[in-house]
């Protein structure tokens, strides 16, 4: 009797020890990354980059991550002068997505019609101007492309910069 109630406190502290509340449970560092895909650009030579690949392939889908969020015009409302306010008004999100995006379509049938080949542009340079006191957060900028045979093109469009990050804004047009 005696070995029996040995083994079973033997037994019993065994698994004891094996459960959790026989010794400390430390946090495992999980062995993979995981990834969140931001939303906005780090530089302006990135969103020109994608406003050439878009143009090129023609799918403005492509600049969807570019796009501020209505969490971003949320805090456009809030820095922005009077005048951004009252553009903002009555804007979502989706609104200014929709808008750079027909603007985008009207720059390639333009470029159509003066007989530019998209897929041989390259961006060249871009160029960003100041923005206002009114609006501190708001940019107008130039992104210079050059054909093959060093021929200029100007797209000029407006982004807006919170947190380091840029995003599009409106107005993108080709420059004469």
């Amino acid at each position: 009797m005696k070995k029996l109630l040995l083994l079973y406190i033997c037994f019993s502290g065994i698994i004891y020890a094996g459960t959790s509340k026989g010794r400390t449970v430390k946090p495992v560092n999980m062995p993979y990354n995981i990834f969140i895909k931001a939303t906005g650009a780090t530089s302006l030579a990135e969103i020109s980059k994608a406003i050439l690949l878009a143009l090129q392939t023609d799918n403005a889908g492509q600049l969807t991550s570019y796009y501020p969020s209505d969490q971003e015009i949320t805090t456009l409302r809030q820095l922005g002068s009077e005048d951004m306010k009252a553009v903002l008004e009555n804007q979502s999100a989706t609104d200014l997505q929709n808008s750079f995006e027909t603007d985008l379509q009207k720059i390639v049938q333009e470029g159509v019609s003066k007989t530019l080949n998209w897929s041989e542009l390259l961006v060249s340079d871009t160029k960003t101007g100041k923005g206002t006191s009114k609006n501190s957060v708001l940019f107008p900028v130039e992104t210079i492309l050059q054909t093959k045979q060093n021929q200029p093109v100007s797209l000029v469009y407006e982004v807006i910069k919170l947190k380091n990050r840029y995003y599009l804004f409106r107005g993108i047009r080709l420059k004469s």
